[in-house]
């Protein structure tokens, strides 16, 4: 055995206790999870009832229109069938009781969506990892029984061939309870994000939407809507035009094409002349623009978006760009 192989072979010996805590842990954790599935399922077979869930919101929802809150609240909390169902109504009450925010209880369900994913990672973790615990337990142990066997120490060959075999039993038992546990409870929380979608289009559906965390005084007015603020910017009207408009959609194109002799369309060029087009002014109207108005009168020096505000830190003085190279050679 040369250099490299004795470091390989002291690194997967030194990979065997961690394995073999990590195998426990895990084994240990796959049992909790089994545990709470039981749970779980004991109380969707013993509360659960469709018709239960809808008296309780309908209930509840002429309750919050009579001005109950706490009625609403206490028929809400009955639907105690599902763990995550009863998460989901005590922070939708709270958010009724408190923050009073309409669009929460929509928010509030895609939460519960990604609640019940994360719930279903725990499991779908362990369906790969025991397996590959189970693996790396079995190969592991190999390395010395197969020296003992060579040397002639049967003690060491029996002692380290139970160790591999009882932990590849362990990693697929733990890969198996957890791929149970996974498909189980995936089909579960599929039922219960329904359940609440359903809820909520009862509770806050309908032809008239329940003005959410709202009540009612002694004298039967509700409360009113909580206000937005907001601060105002300061603004700059000298940096404000009005831009004149059309007053109806003109007959003739406002660009029209000339005709000529030579080249394209009648250009040397090969591009059309563009002849400005005037139209008369209605009666007091705004003039319209063409191309002979001097604020269509755009220089290569000239930034036409300059009043939109700068753009840099420390903008151009008086809206001017970089000047042109070709301006400044023609000028000089």
């Amino acid at each position: 055995m040369n250099e490299l192989q004795r470091i390989i072979y002291d690194a997967s010996r030194v990979l065997l206790w961690p394995v073999l805590v990590a195998t426990v842990i895990c084994f240990v954790w796959v049992l909790i999870e089994l545990g709470f599935l039981l749970y779980e399922l004991w109380l969707r077979f013993r509360y659960r009832d469709l018709d239960a869930l809808e008296a309780r919101t309908l209930k509840a929802r002429k309750a919050f229109e009579d001005g109950k809150p706490r009625t609403a609240y206490r028929y809400l909390q009955e639907n105690n069938y599902s763990i995550v169902v009863s998460r989901f109504l005590f922070d939708l009450i709270r958010n009724y009781q408190t923050e009073r925010l309409a669009a929460k209880p929509l928010k509030l369900l895609q939460e519960y969506e990604f609640y019940t994913l994360k719930r279903l990672e725990r499991t779908r973790i362990l369906v790969r990892v025991g397996p590959m615990l189970g693996l790396m337990g079995t190969l592991i142990p190999l390395s010395p029984a197969l020296l003992g066997l060579a040397t002639g120490h049967t003690t060491n060959l029996l002692f380290n061939i139970t160790t591999a075999f009882s932990v590849t039993v362990i990693g697929l038992l733990i890969g198996g309870l957890a791929f149970v546990i996974s498909i189980v409870r995936d089909r579960m929380y599929a039922q219960d994000v329904s359940d609440m979608e359903y809820l909520l289009e009862l509770l806050e559906g309908g032809d008239g939407r329940l003005h959410s965390g709202r009540r009612r005084d002694k004298k039967g007015v509700w409360d009113a809507e909580p206000k937005v603020e907001y601060d105002i910017a300061e603004e700059e009207l000298e940096k404000t035009r009005s831009i004149p408009t059309l007053m109806e959609t003109p007959s003739e194109p406002l660009i029209a094409v000339v005709s000529g002799d030579n080249g394209v369309d009648g250009h040397s060029g090969g591009f059309p002349e563009v002849a400005a087009v005037t139209t008369p002014d209605p009666v007091g109207a705004a003039p319209a623009l063409t191309f002979d108005d001097p604020a269509m009168d755009w220089k290569h020096d000239e930034d036409p978006f300059a009043d939109l505000g700068p753009v840099d830190a420390t903008p151009p003085v008086g809206g001017k760009s970089v000047p042109d190279v070709s301006d400044a050679t023609r000028s000089s």
